[in-house]
């Protein structure tokens, strides 16, 4: 009722208009450029339980949003917190940022670059690098503290701590990961600390010459990519299968009415995002909704699509290390036409045999009579 009395005294222009699509693929964009077909919805508010947020293109249009939901919250006899309310504004790639001034009761809120709303990190330049240090803080804290009751923990088998790792540092890293937009350097962070939280659990030294594949196979458990990859084919099929008038539904078969991507190499999208990952996990992107209905169905498809993901990615690695293992023999082995007259040692370059032979003669060699 709040709400409802807060959007009538606002205008129809203020919010942020979605045109979507509910008929067609969801990859397939340019259907959403048709004039007879498409549905538009103004979205104005996003909630979840006590937490709101109010979304606008202009700093006029969110000011008036911010001045109806605080006259609508007076009436129902609410209190809008000012120290927990913050305004975050993202412009545009190639526009300068200035923080908007929005006012309740001629109080000033306070604009940040950053903002924590429901335990993810969201940045005004609206990437995933914010996001990506706080989980790697908190699942490195998370990690930490167990080291002596579980890690360093002699009576506990290694199945238990690696049960302990996925319920408790991997749940805490990979929070929110099924919406998010990750670039390669994203994923090396990730990783890294992966094998360095596993290494510990398995007791595994630098010296020991352990791969990274070798650390997963040895500990049964999947790497980082193909955990983001299985949240985010879940995260789709519950949000193909949510009813038709949902947000989630909508947001991700649309896009915003106004604006436009600039030239040149634009910042990837969440569905290019998620495409990358059917074609990954030898999912059909045309014709995934179909098994997508099938809860079950779209289960084990996706299981197995990672399974594949997996499988390949291992190989794919063991088969560059080999190469460049091979590559790197036959790069530096010994040319025969370099050896030490001395001591009949084979050295790589010309360069290489001077140094040597001028050692051997300062340790007393002396050429064979």
């Amino acid at each position: 009722m709040m709400l409802k009395q807060a959007n009538e005294n606002c205008e129809d222009e203020d919010g942020i208009y979605i045109r979507y699509r509910l008929d067609g693929s969801l990859f397939n964009l340019r259907h959403l450029q048709a004039h007879t077909k498409t549905n538009e919805r103004l979205i104005k508010d996003l909630l979840f339980a006590d937490d709101a947020a109010l979304v606008a293109h202009t700093e006029q249009a969110l000011q008036r949003l911010t001045s109806c939901f605080a006259d609508a919250s007076r009436l129902f006899g609410l209190e809008i917190s000012l120290k927990k309310t913050e305004v975050l504004h993202q412009p545009a790639p190639q526009e300068a940022y200035h923080p908007p001034h929005i006012t309740i009761n001629s109080s000033e809120l306070k604009s940040t670059p950053q903002f924590t709303y429901l335990g993810c990190t969201i940045s005004s330049d609206a990437r995933l690098d914010k996001e990506i240090d706080n989980r790697l803080a908190r699942a490195n804290s998370s990690f930490g503290r167990l080291y002596k009751r579980v890690w360093n923990n002699k009576s506990l088998k290694i199945k238990t701590k690696i049960q302990v790792y996925r319920a408790v540092v991997l749940t805490t890293l990979l929070y929110g990961s099924e919406t998010w937009v990750t670039y390669s350097s994203h994923i090396r962070l990730l990783e890294r600390l992966h094998q360095r939280c596993l290494r510990t659990i398995l007791q595994i030294h630098w010296s020991d010459l352990v791969t990274n594949v070798e650390v997963l196979e040895q500990a049964e458990i999947p790497s980082i990519e193909a955990l983001i990859a299985k949240s985010q084919l879940r995260w789709a099929g519950h949000v193909f299968r949510m009813k038709d008038h949902r947000l989630p539904k909508i947001a991700l078969y649309g896009e915003i009415r106004s604006g436009h991507r600039y030239r040149g190499a634009p910042k990837k999208r969440y569905k290019d995002c998620l495409k990358k990952t059917f074609t990954a996990c030898n999912i059909d992107h045309q014709n995934w909704s179909d098994f997508a209905a099938d809860r079950s169905a779209w289960r084990l498809i996706s299981s197995k699509g990672v399974t594949l993901f997996e499988e390949t990615r291992r190989d794919t690695i063991k088969d560059k290390r080999s190469k460049t293992k091979a590559r790197a023999a036959s790069a530096v082995s010994p040319d025969p036409a370099f050896s030490c007259r001395l001591c009949s040692r084979a050295c790589r370059s010309r360069i290489g045999l001077f140094s040597h032979e001028r050692s051997c003669r300062q340790r007393g060699h002396s050429l064979p009579s």
